[in-house]
């Protein structure tokens, strides 16, 4: 699922890291650098459509990250589901919304099951994609009507 996520995003795993150190390196310092230079050129939102845009676009990336967060089975395993959630939702992923039913403590299956069964880090690899709806409550955004 590639909702917030690019559709290039290299995962992998390499026998010689030389290629690493040779090729991926240089290749993400040079991402970085244009990605700065792009920040830095940048005018800031000066419209209220636009800030309210960014902040519920926030929003719904923290309420993705809360919902599909890998760690929340070891925060509930060391700490209670509890604290698990309340440092997930409340801290972590502050903008998200908290679903009724709380947090999915299954271990993750990233991607979904692997093809033929086994080892989902194995051979096949992950085929299904896992999708989520997320709510539109708007009870989190940000007053702009007191302006100083």
């Amino acid at each position: 699922e590639t909702q917030f996520f690019s559709k290039e995003m290299l995962f992998a795993r390499f026998e010689d890291s030389k290629i690493v150190q040779e090729d991926l390196f240089p290749a993400f310092k040079s991402y970085v650098k244009t990605h700065l230079d792009l920040v830095k050129s940048a005018s800031p939102a000066s419209s209220r459509e636009d800030v309210l845009h960014v902040f519920d676009r926030q929003r719904a990336y923290d309420t993705y990250s809360a919902d599909r967060d890998p760690a929340a089975g070891l925060f509930a395993a060391m700490f209670g589901k509890q604290w698990a959630e309340d440092f997930i939702y409340d801290f972590l992923f502050s903008l998200s919304e908290r679903t009724e039913e709380g947090l999915n403590l299954s271990p993750p299956m990233f991607g979904g099951p692997p093809k033929g069964g086994g080892n989902p880090g194995g051979p096949g690899g992950p085929s299904a994609k896992c999708v989520a709806p997320i709510g539109k409550d708007s009870s989190k955004r940000p007053s702009l009507s007191s302006r100083g």
